[in-house]
């Protein structure tokens, strides 16, 4: 009987991965980011009724005009915080970073996307093979830069900053509440716009919840096994 009840756990335990992907598109109005300024601009948002923990995020955002080299950009939510970019470019050969204007659609009016599973490190995409769309700005789908490093370091500094916050700080927790996008300009000159910005969460059921379920599913099917 124990080996049966085993293996109805393990049959269960194939619904332990379920999982379910939700988006959702938050529209910036067009919001200007202040020029030079490290307060920049935040856009909180509030999501309810969305069941399960927290598996995977992946963040895109449109921004327009402005110098890539001089934005700073973070996600926040409950305990987490992702560093979604850090002046891309700078480092020990540029003090300024990319000079790219903003962030957006490919050809196929896909996003540009932050997502930790990505090939490449957003902070160096100049490095390797990338594309911008007609308004110069860069398309495709990036890993976060993710370096814990005040923007306004020296530029070498960046190369050997850790990225240790990535979209991963996300897992685990508990998707409703208050998510916040925040962006700086970090140097004056060109002006940025936040268009818009959308997260696309997955999520799993509750570990503990869903075992209980599970285990009376389980002792259900072996009683009635036994009449």
């Amino acid at each position: 009987m124990c080996s049966k009840f085993l293996a109805v756990l393990s049959a269960l335990g194939l619904c332990l991965d379920a999982q379910a992907n939700y988006t959702f598109y938050f529209n910036a109005g067009n919001a200007g980011i202040p020029d030079n300024d490290p307060n920049g601009y935040q856009d909180s948002r509030n999501l309810a009724g969305v069941p399960g923990v927290i598996s995977d995020v992946n963040v895109t955002f449109s921004i327009s005009g402005g110098f890539n080299g001089d934005l700073y950009a973070w996600l926040s939510h409950g305990s987490g915080l992702c560093v979604l970019l850090n002046r891309v470019g700078v480092s020990s050969t540029s003090s300024v970073g990319y000079a790219n204007a903003g962030f957006g659609l490919d050809a196929q009016q896909n996003q540009f996307t932050l997502d930790d599973q990505a090939a490449q490190d957003v902070h160096f995409y100049q490095t390797g093979s990338f594309a911008l769309n007609g308004s110069g700005q860069l398309t495709g789908v990036w890993q976060p830069d993710g370096r814990v490093i005040d923007p306004a370091s020296p530029p070498a500094s960046f190369e050997a900053a850790p990225r240790s916050n990535m979209l991963g700080v996300f897992n685990g927790l508990d998707p409703n509440g208050q998510w916040t996008l925040f962006v700086a300009d970090m140097s004056s000159g060109d002006i940025s716009t936040l268009t818009g910005w959308s997260l696309q969460i997955e999520v799993v059921p509750e570990p503990s919840t869903f075992a209980l379920a599970s285990l009376g599913a389980a002792a259900l099917m072996i009683s009635r096994r036994r009449k």
